[in-house]
């Protein structure tokens, strides 16, 4: 099985009947384009994607790493119920987020990229004041007030 993101529908050349696909019903609002949307309902009314729901206990998996890796404020709840669903049905996720396959690679799901290159390491995030430099958290820093931005820690996985 395979579990598909927006982009895993809208940049890729998949020929649903090719074997089973599963997808939410966030990711099946979020696929827009006419032309994606009605091959969507098509593949669904044949049954070669399912629609379901992932299981809170796999979301709070998925939010936890995601909050350890600093992930967790670039995923969409779209996202996470993506990462769960693929976590509890061991399905290959097809996506070219970078956060979802961060995620996947730590929670060491399987993921295929449809477009870009894909992510080449694991990573962990941090947030790092623009004006001193120091680590904290937040958007804006306790110590000079400058904005806080998010960059790859050091001691990445």
């Amino acid at each position: 099985m395979r579990v598909l993101d927006a982009s895993g529908i809208l940049r890729s050349g998949l020929d649903f009947s090719d074997s089973k696909y599963l997808i939410t019903n966030g990711v099946r609002e979020e696929v827009e384009q006419e032309n994606a949307r009605t091959a969507v309902d098509a593949a669904v009314e044949r049954g070669f994607i399912q629609v379901r729901e992932p299981e809170e206990d796999s979301v709070a998996v998925v939010k936890d790493a995601a909050k350890k890796s600093g992930d967790l404020e670039k995923l969409s709840e779209n996202d996470i119920s993506v990462i769960a669903l693929a976590l509890e049905t061991d399905s290959i996720i097809v996506s070219d987020d970078y956060n979802i396959q961060n995620i996947s690679r730590i929670l060491n799901i399987k993921y295929e990229k449809t477009f870009h290159s894909g992510i080449k390491k694991k990573l962990n995030w941090i947030r790092v004041c623009e004006g001193c430099n120091r680590e904290g958290k937040g958007d804006v820093c306790d110590v000079c007030g400058s904005r806080m931005k998010r960059v790859p820690s050091r001691t990445s996985p």
